[in-house]
């Protein structure tokens, strides 16, 4: 916060032109910033900057350097430094000084260079590719935000993956060529990543068609090179053959050419929980020591810790270097992830050989994130992702920011995933105002980004399909809003006629489709606040319904039917009755048996609840003597305390048959049955037809 309070001196700096003053500019050893050399930090790509009246100095340790402080320069010319603009500068500066005598703030000083030295982007996700035009609006953003390195490598691209033996087309070769010239103009590292490992023959003649491959994108001007062997198994697994490869290619390619940088590889087992045998460590005594070895953290997709480092090092006998996945959604595709970026250590800059972001496929909303990577990377134990992000937003959508914050606080969220990353913060607001001002905001917002031409048009290009789904979630929760009003009421009229208008909402969200094009690898149904309002939403309709349908036969028609309604039954089999035998609440391991005679001392041992969750759309099953829930298993819980009922798991599907109901898991618990196994219940692939009766 030092920089940032010596900042809100410098309000006269910007209110005139840099271009008054006389500029000085060069690398370290130019003549023209000799008197500085001392000055300029002694890191690559470091840079001091100098400010006064009368004068301007940018001197660069390298040409990446002059690049960054020429960048940094801009940035305080764009923004006047006056109030909160100051304190929402996009640079982190490391050092910042007033000059000696400058009591006004209007000369000072900066010397400033990054913490990590790769920092940067990877391709790497499964679907649709970025286009030619995304991946060079990209490369102006890297610059501008001083990312230094992009490595290729869509999973869909199968002259990457597929197909890679084979030569690029003349036109994608050209379209590729372009990309690395439009690049290294932002002082981007382009690394190409070919990924042989799916059918890859461990021969001469592989190993040769490997290096003709980086011979051709050679020509291209490629000079720093990446080998994937993620998400394969069988021969392309194997570590010896691997690091055998990296070496091979580091003799016969690599130090062929003094211009090219170490390898990059990709190795098979790229988490800790995948990591088994000596996998890891014949790559790290094996392997050359200067190719560098991608790592994910703990998990497929995990935030990045000392802890974790310091594990992986010791493994691979070098440090890692980071492929964090995220803000890549290609397993939540129905989900954009606008949030802010955090969980990554502050302290591991000096653990990390690079630090590389998988994004999403929609290479526009993934600069939310990218923007804080950026600021991440550069200078890391200063990283504050709150305010990174807000300057993000502001950056990234100027003319609608209000709209597009509150855009992003509703999609943050993954969702239940097999990853089980989760992130904090999605909708924050709702329920601390009333639930009908937040769905009216939802609609208000969306309209003023979809009515913004004169932003970022690709962005909202790209949004555009989940701010619909914001627009129309906010007027289903009208619905939802005025459906409980009408109830208040009585007025069986009213609610109905909005639970109709509910329902055409609904079919109107279904139809909402992203990358609906020809030739799309995937299409995605979006979602906007999966996690707090989407959820509420369809939670609070059905339960308005099931209270509606309690005094009220006007419209029934019109609600969806349910196989069993709400009350107590009889659950049979061949003419026996499911019972509490014991019904004694927190017995471990009980379950309930089949009884042939019905019980007339204490009947509600063979009765059961069976309700409609809301939450779910699937039955909750209990006992009327005891309250003890069914489970997936059959049994009942087995510690009221450990084992408390979750929707997810102890709910069922009841469907309707000729000869009666079958009973199915649902959820988390998987998609199993229940049967009838001599006298009790069992989890089975294959389900038994069981009698539901009312008493």
């Amino acid at each position: 916060m030092r920089r940032y309070l010596f900042l809100l001196l410098l309000t006269a700096v910007c209110l005139c032109s840099f271009a008054e003053r006389r500029e000085l500019t060069g690398t370290f050893g130019d003549k023209a910033v000799k008197a500085y050399r001392k000055k300029i930090p002694q890191q690559a790509e470091g840079f001091y900057l100098k400010v006064t009246p009368t004068e301007v100095v940018v001197a660069g340790r390298d040409e990446s350097g002059l690049f960054y402080g020429k960048q940094a320069l801009k940035a305080l010319s764009d923004f006047p430094l006056t109030g909160e603009r100051l304190l929402r500068l996009r640079k982190q500066y490391k050092e910042v000084s007033p000059l000696r005598g400058d009591l006004e703030g209007s000369s000072f000083e900066i010397r400033d260079w990054p913490s990590v030295s790769c920092r940067g982007v990877i391709e790497g996700f499964y679907g649709n590719p970025w286009s030619h035009e995304d991946r060079l609006r990209q490369f102006d953003f890297y610059g501008k935000h001083q990312l230094n390195i992009y490595v290729y490598g869509p999973k869909d691209d199968p002259y990457h993956r597929t197909h890679w033996r084979e030569p690029y087309p003349e036109a994608e070769a050209a379209k590729l060529k372009e990309l690395v010239q439009a690049a290294h103009r932002n002082h981007v590292q382009f690394v190409w990543a070919i990924h042989p490992g799916g059918d890859i023959r461990w021969n001469k003649a592989d190993s040769l068609a490997v290096v003709n491959k980086l011979n051709l994108m050679y020509g291209l001007g490629i000079r720093t090179f990446a080998v994937f062997f993620d998400d394969i198994g069988g021969e392309g697994a194997k570590a010896e053959k691997q690091a055998g490869l990296m070496n091979y290619l580091t003799d016969a390619f690599v130090r062929k050419h003094k211009d090219v940088q170490p390898l990059i590889i990709c190795p098979t087992q790229y988490n800790k929980a995948w990591s088994s045998g000596d996998y890891l460590s014949i790559l790290g005594t094996k392997m050359y020591p200067e190719v560098r070895i991608m790592w994910t953290g703990n998990t497929v997709v995990d935030m990045i810790e000392r802890d974790d480092m310091e594990w992986i090092n010791q493994q691979i006998r070098r440090k890692a270097f980071i492929w964090l996945n995220y803000p890549v959604n290609d397993y939540c595709q129905s989900r954009l992830l606008m949030g802010k970026t955090y969980g990554n250590g502050l302290d591991i800059a000096d653990l990390v050989s690079g630090f590389c972001s998988n994004p999403m496929e929609y290479a526009e909303a993934s600069k939310v994130s990218l923007y804080s990577i950026a600021d991440y990377c550069w200078n890391m134990d200063a990283y504050d992702a709150e305010l990174s992000w807000r300057q993000a937003l502001d950056e990234l959508m100027p003319t609608s920011r209000e709209a597009f914050r509150f855009f992003c606080e509703n999609n943050i969220d993954l969702g239940r995933t097999g990853h089980g990353l989760r992130r904090e913060g999605e909708s924050p607001n709702f329920g601390k105002v009333s639930n009908e001002s937040y769905f009216s905001r939802l609609v208000t917002e969306a309209d003023a980004l979809l009515a913004d031409s004169l932003s970022q048009p690709e962005m909202l290009r790209e949004i555009a399909p989940w701010v619909e789904t914001m627009r129309v979630l906010g007027q289903r929760g009208l619905q939802v809003t005025a459906m409980h009003k009408a109830l208040e009421q009585q007025d069986s009229l009213g609610f109905v006629a909005h639970y109709r208008a509910l329902q055409k909402l609904e079919e109107k969200q279904k139809s909402i489709v992203s990358r609906d094009f020809e030739g799309s690898v995937v299409k995605a149904k979006p979602v906007v606040s999966g996690t707090v309002v989407t959820p509420w939403v369809q939670e609070e309709a059905a339960r308005l319904v099931k209270e509606y349908k309690k005094s009220h036969a006007y419209g029934r028609e019109f609600f969806p039917q349910q196989v069993v309604e709400d009350g107590l039954y009889y659950i049979m089999y061949k003419g026996k009755y499911l019972t509490d035998v014991n019904a004694a609440a927190d017995r471990t391991g009980d379950f309930p048996q089949f009884v042939a005679e019905p019980d007339t001392i204490n009947p509600q041992r063979q009765l059961w609840n069976i309700e409609l969750i809301p939450a779910t759309g699937r039955y909750k099953i209990t006992n009327a003597q005891d309250g003890r829930y069914v489970n997936e298993q059959g049994t009942f819980w087995r510690n009221k305390s450990q084992n408390p009922f979750e929707a997810e798991w102890h709910t069922f599907v009841i469907a309707k048959t000729s000869e009666g109901y079958t009973i199915q898991c649902g959820g988390r618990a998987g998609s199993n049955y229940w049967k009838a196994d001599a006298d009790r219940i069992k989890n089975d692939q294959e389900g038994t037809v069981f009698q539901i009766k009312a008493p």
